[in-house]
């Protein structure tokens, strides 16, 4: 009888291919990964943004105001911008002071008040703390500090945000710009805000996880933004509209459909 020899490893070749394979495999999933962290990304901010902006509109069909108490991008004081804001978003952003028009309109529609951001605790930066659960309430006075989008800057950035408020229609249909008249103020939603808690609009302040590693939430300021609008009339008075939740990456604030685009290119750059 032939005797039969048992082999329980593989030989050296056999190992080396193996090796091929995986190191090959491995490249593969290397090369790929970044993108495809980067659209989880976009997907899931575009699917947050949305969300929002539905539970606020729903809010204000329900109620005939919107949540109330917002981060207000402020640092402690309510003087100036904090500087956690992300790039972006700091450098189309600036500090205005509200008239009792613009105090009226926005409290006509539920905004009464905001929440500044504290300082870093010693030993590290916990920006997910950086307006915790009662942190002092400042209430909009005439002649208190607000953070309004500057919309130069935000329009040469390719307008994210999708803004038209700013535009009026003439006779002849033609658009022409009334930014002159309107401004856009950006706030927070954190942990504070009345639409925030069990059985409220959202569970819970979601925070937004950039896939630009220089936006991690760990440093820089990522809640996600609200953006309303102050109009002023040919009267003079003062109306205040609600324009959209927004995300917050390399552009500054930006709309699901801005996230949505930026999705499809990526996707497009995978082949």
């Amino acid at each position: 009888m032939r005797n039969t020899i048992r082999r329980d490893a593989l030989s050296l070749m056999e190992l080396i291919v193996v090796l091929s394979v995986l190191v090959l495999l491995g490249g593969l999933i290397v090369a790929v990964l970044p993108n495809v962290m980067k659209r989880a990304h976009l997907a899931k901010c575009a699917d947050t943004i949305a969300a929002l902006n539905s539970a606020w509109m729903r809010a204000y069909a329900l109620n005939v105001r919107y949540p109330d108490v917002y981060d207000s991008l402020l640092s402690a004081g309510g003087t100036t911008i904090d500087s956690r804001l992300s790039p972006g978003l700091l450098s189309q952003t600036s500090v205005t002071t509200l008239s009792a028009e613009d105090v009226a309109a926005l409290r006509s529609i539920g905004i009464t008040a905001v929440v500044d951001l504290m300082p870093t605790p010693p030993g590290g930066s916990v920006t997910y703390d950086s307006a915790p659960v009662g942190a002092p309430q400042r209430r909009l006075t005439v002649g208190g500090r607000v953070v309004q989008l500057n919309l130069s800057n935000h329009l040469a950035a390719g307008n994210p945000l999708n803004l038209k408020r700013h535009l009026v229609r003439l006779a002849d249909g033609s658009l022409a710009d009334n930014s002159s008249n309107v401004r856009y103020l950006i706030f927070g939603i954190g942990p504070n805000c009345t639409g925030v808690g069990t059985g409220k609009l959202i569970q819970e302040a979601p925070v937004h996880f950039a896939a630009d590693d220089s936006l991690n939430p760990t440093n820089v300021y990522q809640r996600y933004l609200v953006v309303f609008s102050l109009v002023t009339n040919v009267n003079g008075t003062v109306t205040a509209y609600f324009e959209s939740a927004a995300g917050n990456d390399v552009n500054g604030p930006s709309s699901a459909d801005a996230h949505i685009r930026q999705f499809h290119d990526s996707a497009s750059t995978d082949g």
